[in-house]
């Protein structure tokens, strides 16, 4: 398929913004040998069907050079059959506008009695340019962007870019992506719509709005299964930046039910991190088929839209007629001309049209057969993983061709700042920041078991970094592990849980970083002992221990839950310090988020953890995740105090879909429970039980009493978390409490919490050990007494500060 490059168009028009008008002769007539097809669409009062039919030509390439329209009510054609002529109007509100620039266009609306609605306009407009699209064999999405001015049409570039980014338009499907099932077609189509702003003083600004529409039809029911729903709006004036919004769900699932004939429920899919309430860009939407008919306003509405709401709500649903229509001509071949789409037309077009499954669009952009069966299940998944377990071991992975650079100016705002939302919860810039280094410049070094790795540069340097990096490359190493270079990474860079990530973020992501300023670092190499350093030997341990396929949600499952484990197991690679690993590095999945050791940290179990003190509710998880600080459990510190940071800066809904999952992972504690249990645990045990700790008991009179204990003020550094709820008090190991003591908190995960002193300066090892003995004696009695703590205190003292 061509893709058009849209920004190389810049032609001189005749001053007109949508081309010169058509000659009298040319407006009356076909428009030569070009396409031309005709569709139909029901009047307002549903008594009458509108035709409207639409001629051009085109150039060598297949792009547009002019465009004649005509729509009339009361003929007796049907759609597909040449149209009658129709006479001009003169009424300019009931001519719909021509969107995209050409060299000449002509519009006739013969409408006396305004009974064709907005919609059909749009219909038959974006109907048309899909099939002038795949007639031309280019994609539909880059056509359209090719005849909209760059500058002039800023604002109607811009909704396309983010509707289309968000549902990864023209990324090839991956092998391992599940199919549509037995007899059954997929595909999906783009539509747009807009509405242009006239020089009047006043007028209302310019709107756009555009959707994709993923689906299953099957070719001998004529059933639809809409998978997905990918729609935004914006509005904004010639030459701003606009205003983007997405679409609520209950107005999508009212232009399905109006296109379909059949009533759906709408829920956010488990990638999507907000809502169009939210202010959120383009929304992406999971439908099923509802069992009763689906209301057409939404829950919320305390009174019936207005006669302007409901226009203005209409027009923005515009496209999805076209968008589904598009849909199904990419999964069967066949194109309807005509809605509503339910299962006995379609039945009948499929029918008369006798075009072969394996002939439809979509079908020819999809993975071979066999490059299916080896990514799959079952034995062909099997033999595959043997394969490629063989092929990676042997000659290697090959490397991906550079690309000269990267073209930012591609990107939408949209996507942008949803491609900084991922890497904040994946933390980047957490491990690929050396310290007083350039942001994502690399060079951290990682100790891990097998030894010290050093992060990436993941600036888009040409030389350096990842500047040279094609989305292809980008994608591979973030789910393989396999650099652009062939070479395999390090489980150390979590590409196992990266792998999970939808490809609407993965793409999302790619844009931010690129978007990047480049910064030339070279970081140290890694060098592994031998035969560690042998980087093809982690093709077999992938082989092993790694998946690499997309989360899939679970149906049983609410959309908060899955979006929670989307993000815990996805982005935010949580198993990475919080599930133990085996002998050669795997998480154990059996012991998933059940405690884990990061950096020299001890990560705490995140299912049942039998290290805090109180258990955990939601609403405390929650609390600690967004701000670092729970009064039940104590201050996020160490290596989880940038993760804390970075969720914290995410949208809201994402947080509490996170702390909704972790907590379903563990019994429901009854919130009054907990809370007096906390207030028992919190003053700790009386003195007579630390006798013989003298020298334990003055040190933390001395330094932590003032803070950390019921009766100590108001505390002085931010917020006081008590040392009987304090997590790492009750831990079996003494080392997060130790490295507390030593080097305190002079980095905070948000400013409210304030800073902790260290007091590696102000006393010895064998102090700290004793002030360690007290704390565990005083706070944690049910606990057995920490062992060893002098060489505990001396390991704290010489390790890296966090």
């Amino acid at each position: 398929m061509t893709r058009l490059d849209d920004d190389a168009r810049h032609r001189a028009l005749d001053g007109s913004s949508h081309g010169a008008e058509l000659s009298e002769a040319d407006a009356t007539s076909p428009q030569g040998d070009g396409p031309h097809a005709t569709y139909g669409w029901p009047t307002r009062d549903g008594a009458a069907v509108a035709h409207l039919d639409v001629a051009a030509q085109t150039r060598t390439d297949g792009t547009l050079r002019t465009w004649h329209y005509r729509a009339d009510v009361g003929s007796d054609i049907a759609p597909g059959d040449a149209a009658l002529p129709v006479l001009p109007s003169h009424d300019a509100g009931a001519l719909p506008p021509q969107l995209y620039r050409l060299d000449a266009s002509a519009m006739q609306v013969s409408d006396a009695g305004h009974r064709i609605p907005p919609q059909a306009h749009t219909f038959a407009r974006e109907s048309f340019m899909d099939e002038v699209a795949a007639e031309a064999d280019q994609d539909p999405v880059g056509y359209r962007l090719y005849h909209l001015d760059p500058e002039r049409d800023a604002g109607a570039r811009e909704v396309i870019r983010m509707v289309a980014q968000r549902a990864a338009w023209g990324v090839p499907e991956r092998a391992d992506t599940i199919s549509a099932p037995a007899g059954w077609q997929r595909g999906r189509g783009f539509a747009f719509d807009g509405e242009a702003s006239v020089a009047d003083e006043g007028a209302a600004p310019d709107t756009w709005s555009a959707w994709v529409v993923d689906l299953d039809v099957n070719p001998q029911s004529g059933e639809i299964a809409i998978r997905r729903v990918v729609a935004g709006q914006a509005t904004g004036e010639p030459g701003a930046a606009p205003e983007v919004g997405g679409l609520p769900a209950w107005q999508i699932t009212d232009a399905m039910q109006r296109a379909l004939g059949m009533a759906w429920n709408a829920a956010p899919t488990h990638d999507e991190t907000g809502s169009a309430d939210d202010g959120q860009a383009a929304l992406a939407v999971a439908l099923r088929r509802a069992l009763t008919q689906a209301s057409t306003t939404p829950d919320s509405a305390d009174t019936p839209l207005s006669s302007l709401d409901a226009e203005r709500l209409a027009r923005s649903a515009a496209p999805a007629a076209a968008a589904i229509a598009n849909a199904l001509f990419d999964a069967t071949g066949v194109r309807l001309r005509r809605p509503p789409f339910d299962p006995a037309s379609l039945r009948d077009a499929l029918r008369d049209a006798n075009v072969s499954p394996e002939n439809a669009p979509a079908n020819q952009r999809r993975p071979a057969r066999w490059r299916r069966w080896l990514a799959g299940g079952g034995i062909g998944g099997v033999v595959g993983g043997l394969i490629g377990l063989a092929c990676a071991m042997l000659p290697g992975a090959p490397a991906l061709a550079p690309i000269a650079a990267a073209d930012n100016t591609l990107w939408s705002s949209a996507t942008l700042e949803r491609g900084r939302q991922v890497a904040l919860a994946g933390d980047c810039a957490v491990c690929h920041t050396a310290a007083g280094g350039a942001v994502n410049a690399g060079g951290l070094a990682l100790e891990t078991p097998f030894g010290t790795v050093y992060s990436t540069n993941l600036t888009p340097d040409a030389e350096t970094g990842i500047g040279r990096w094609s989305y292809a490359a980008f994608a591979r190493a973030m789910r393989e592990g396999i650099s652009r270079d062939g070479a395999h990474l390090y489980p150390a860079f979590p590409y196992t849980a990266f792998a999970k990530m939808s490809e609407p973020d993965m793409l999302a992501l790619y844009a931010y970083l690129m978007s990047q300023p480049a910064v030339a670092n070279t970081p140290p190499k890694t060098a592994l002992p031998f035969p560690l350093n042998q980087r093809r030997l982690v093709a077999g341990w992938n082989w092993l221990y790694h998946d690499t396929a997309e989360y899939r949600p679970d149906p049983a499952q609410s959309t908060l839950w899955n979006r929670g484990r989307y993000l815990v197991d996805g982005a935010g690679h949580c198993g990475a310090c919080h599930t133990p690993r085996n002998m050669l590095g795997a998480e154990r999945e059996k012991l998933y988020l059940r405690g884990g050791e990061a950096e020299g940290w001890r990560a705490p179990p995140l299912v049942a953890s039998p290290d805090a003190p109180v258990p955990w509710t939601e609403a405390a998880l929650f609390d600690y995740l967004r701000t670092g600080f729970s009064p039940e459990h104590g201050v996020a510190a160490g290596p989880m105090a940038p993760v804390v940071s970075g969720l914290a800066a995410l949208p809201e809904t994402d947080v509490r879909a996170i702390a909704h999952y972790i907590a379903s992972l563990s019994p429901q504690a009854d919130a009054s429970q907990v809370a007096d249990l906390a207030r028992q645990r919190a003053s700790g045990v009386d003195l007579a039980t630390t006798l013989g700790m003298e020298n334990g008991r003055r040190t933390f009179e001395a330094a932590c009493a003032v803070c950390h204990t019921e009766s100590g003020g108001v505390g002085h550094f931010g917020v006081r978390p008590l040392m009987g709820l304090n997590t790492s008090v009750s831990q079996a190991k003494p080392d997060n409490l130790m490295h507390v003591l030593m080097n305190g908190i002079d980095q905070p995960a948000t400013e409210a919490l304030g800073y902790m002193p260290g007091f590696r300066d102000a006393f010895d090892d064998r102090q700290i050990a004793e002030l360690a003995s007290y704390i565990r004696a005083r706070y944690a009695p049910d606990q057995p007494a920490w062992r060893d703590l002098d060489a505990a205190a001396a390991r704290a003292r010489t390790a890296p500060s966090h």
